[in-house]
């Protein structure tokens, strides 16, 4: 196998035990029909809004996120993200776990890939480009930071630590990015 190749099966199958990790509050795995989907929260692949943001880092579904939530998660992403375990994400390592994450929202929808999933991998590739600040090809832990506060800070609008329902919402446009 080629180190590429490995390199995809090992982030599909770390994206996959994290589906499994991100279950209902008895641990049990993420359900696998459509009906069943439809009474659990979303699990979206990303998104900008507050649904998705609660559907992506909501680990025991409460209905809010805490910053140790929030934290955790996309530590356990940035982690299964690295297979070659250089402490930073390549450009094939960042779209390789934004679309195993894409991939599991399409098999928990029913759905086949489309054009709008092509287009979520394409802006991938570019949301790369962003959140590689330093232009290198090394997206790190610090960039990952650097955006998880201002997403977190951003959707906390009432300032208590803990994104849920409760938080008022600004318009789009006033919203910090959330990846």
């Amino acid at each position: 196998m080629t180190t590429r190749t490995t390199s995809l099966l090992a982030a599909l199958a770390a994206t996959a035990l994290l589906s499994a990790c991100a279950g209902g509050p008895s641990g049990n795995a993420a359900p696998t029909s459509v009906a069943a989907a439809q009474n659990q929260p979303a699990r979206p692949a990303g998104g900008h809004g507050l649904d998705a943001f609660l559907g992506s880092y909501d680990a025991n579904r409460d209905g809010q996120v805490t910053r140790a939530e929030f934290d955790a998660i996309r530590l356990q992403r940035f982690k299964a993200a690295d297979t070659n375990g250089d402490g930073v994400l390549s450009e094939a390592e960042y779209v390789a776990e934004f679309e195993g994450r894409l991939k599991r929202q399409y098999f928990d929808q029913g759905r086949q890939p489309d054009a709008a999933y092509e287009n979520n991998i394409k802006q991938a590739h570019t949301r790369f480009g962003i959140v590689n600040r330093a232009r290198d090809g090394k997206f790190t832990w610090a960039e990952d930071q650097a955006i998880a506060d201002k997403t977190f800070t951003g959707l906390d609008t009432n300032g208590d630590g803990v994104v849920s329902k409760a938080d008022p919402q600004r318009p789009r446009e006033q919203r910090a990015d959330n990846d």
